[in-house]
């Protein structure tokens, strides 16, 4: 699914980087800068999803519980 996400946001900034000079010929420079910052904007989501969400917490290493069984408690703590 982030692969997905990554080409639509660069699809999508490259698009609005190309479409940054044609509405800053016809429409104004002032217009061509919410263009601008589209694409900065796309281009920030694609390397997020790129690089994974920084902010995620790294998955929970299985401990012995009591809840688990005496076999599946020796193999998580080493034993045979």
């Amino acid at each position: 699914m982030r692969q997905i996400f990554q080409t639509i946001f660069c699809v999508l900034s490259v698009l609005s980087a190309a479409s940054v000079l044609i509405v800053g010929i016809l429409c104004g420079w002032l217009y061509a800068l919410i263009g601008a910052g589209a694409a900065i904007l796309f281009a920030c989501l694609m390397l997020w999803c790129k690089n994974g969400n920084p902010f995620r917490r790294p998955p929970e290493e299985p401990h012995a519980d009591y809840m688990n069984t005496e076999e599946e408690n020796d193999r998580l703590n080493g034993k045979k």
